[in-house]
């Protein structure tokens, strides 16, 4: 290469960067500002639900209250203790996104009851009191405070004097998640500046604009690594006389390994687009459930019980009764963590306790055979084409902390795709669907971008990549201040 041509490819290097230094330096800045986010957004105080211990034999049995109130179809049934002394019935009618709650001793309905549950589990994940509660509505869509990361719909938000907010979902009496106007706003500007996301919806064309601009900075860094071998060493030691020049090019040689990891793992994950995982609301009726299978659920103290889904219909899901016994380690509460190996570490291969019984039939029901019926029902696949089911009670690999719920029990399946279903039989959500393509993506993220390969601390990986980051921006700066002086 002669003198020209390596003028010219320093020419066109110098305006590659100002272009797509901007983005660089929007990825790197809000590189940084995410293990800040991270670290400083407001924590329960508790992280499990409050315990229950309810003894329903001198209760009137749910298909009863149902009848007095002539309840024919519904959507959910969980028996809920709002209060030492009061134990209800939380019912859920098809097509409601509030839900009814009834006296379990007299059958009657019990006013704003969902709201007064709400407040009581914010209150008891906050360590705040009901004194301190401005208000609490419903919430039926993701926003910029509820951004769609939380998965969790419908929710409940309980706003409170000092400026936190609480989103609770009622029906796994669990804490979605904790904001205020700092975790919103941060949250705001690096989905402005990393993901390029307006609102909380990908705009058209967001996809292929960013993985055009990926493919351009992994040009330019190619087109610097060659600019740097290219130049004589004599053009380098004279560099030394110029020391922004001399730290731009030798900042750039150190960072290009980091640059290429992160850009080469962000164009997999956008390239790699998941489909939207899909969405099913039971319908059960009242006449299904059988006093028999109430008599043997209730037969012993428990700590929660609930209607779920066992196989779907058109109009019609197959019901069982939910049940975890009294005593035994509480399933999942607060999905905020500052770490999010925090979640569960105590139970990390631990078969839940929990029981199934048809509600129909009373017979007793195998969760894991019967997570394998229901996602053959909800993918509508032969049973045979389902390998075998185990339960997953922490996060980790292709189950990260994003997918939210746990415990959940995993379903493989013979498909040349190798799809997974990862099922949470407290709910009969699907919460996650895994193909081995998927879990290519997933990998390539968390080792690449992420580093979790990394044997240190997760906040001494935060803020190494951090420190990473902020280098890279300094690397632009530097960049863009030699490209102002010419």
């Amino acid at each position: 290469m002669n003198a020209k041509q390596l003028k010219k490819l320093l020419s066109l290097h110098r305006s590659f960067g100002t272009v797509l230094g901007i983005l660089v330096l929007l990825w790197a800045l809000t590189g940084v500002l995410h293990p800040i986010m991270s670290a400083t957004q407001p924590q329960p105080v508790k992280r499990m639900p409050p315990s229950q211990q309810l003894d329903l034999h001198t209760a009137i049995p749910a298909n009863q209250v149902l009848q007095l109130q002539n309840i024919q179809q519904f959507s959910a049934l969980q028996t809920i203790q709002l209060t030492p002394e009061q134990v209800a019935y939380r019912i859920l009618k098809p097509k409601q996104n509030i839900a009814e709650y009834y006296d379990s001793r007299t059958g009657q309905i019990i006013k704003n009851a969902e709201q007064f549950n709400v407040i009581r589990l914010a209150n008891w994940y906050t360590g705040l009191s009901k004194q301190q509660v401005v208000s609490a509505q419903i919430i039926t869509s993701f926003s910029d405070d509820y951004p769609s990361v939380n998965r969790l719909l419908p929710v409940w938000r309980v706003n409170y004097d000092n400026g936190l907010r609480a989103y609770v979902d009622p029906s796994q009496s669990r804490l979605a998640t904790l904001s205020n106007d700092q975790k919103m706003w941060m949250a705001k500007i690096f989905r402005l500046g990393h993901t390029w996301t307006w609102g909380d919806q990908p705009w058209k064309g967001q996809s292929l604009i960013m993985q055009l601009a990926l493919i351009g900075i992994l040009c330019l860094v190619f087109m610097g690594f060659g600019l740097f071998f290219k130049i004589h060493n004599r053009k380098n030691h004279r560099l030394r006389q110029k020391p922004i020049r001399f730290l731009h090019r030798y900042l750039a040689v150190s960072l290009s390994t980091f640059i290429l990891l992160w850009v080469i793992s962000g164009f997999y994950h956008i390239w790699n687009k998941k489909p939207e995982i899909p969405v099913f609301n039971p319908i059960f009726h009242a006449q299904d459930l059988s006093p028999d299978a109430w008599k043997r659920a209730t037969q012993h103290p428990v700590q929660a019980l609930s209607i779920v889904p066992i196989a779907f219909g058109l109009d019609r899901s197959h019901a069982a009764w939910l049940i975890q016994s009294a005593g035994k380690p509480q399933l999942q509460g607060s999905m905020t963590a500052a770490n999010e190996h925090d979640h569960h570490r105590h139970s990390k291969d631990t078969t839940p306790t929990i029981e199934m019984i048809d509600a129909q039939s009373a017979e007793d029901l195998d969760v894991l055979e019967q997570s394998k019926n229901l996602a053959a029902s909800y993918l509508n696949l032969s049973i045979h084409q389902f390998k075998q089911a185990t339960w997953i009670t922490s996060f980790g690999g292709e189950y990260g902390f994003i997918n939210k719920r746990l415990p959940v029990v995993k379903v493989e399946t013979s498909l040349s795709n190798q799809l997974r279903v990862y099922i949470e039989p407290s709910s009969g959500v699907i919460a996650a669907q895994v193909t081995q393509q998927d879990a290519l993506e997933g990998f390539s993220f968390a080792y690449l971008h992420k580093w979790t390969w990394l044997p240190i601390d997760k906040t001494l990986r935060d803020i190494l990549l951090a420190t990473i980051a902020g280098l890279i921006a300094l690397l632009v700066i530097l960049g863009f201040f030699i490209r102002a002086k010419r």
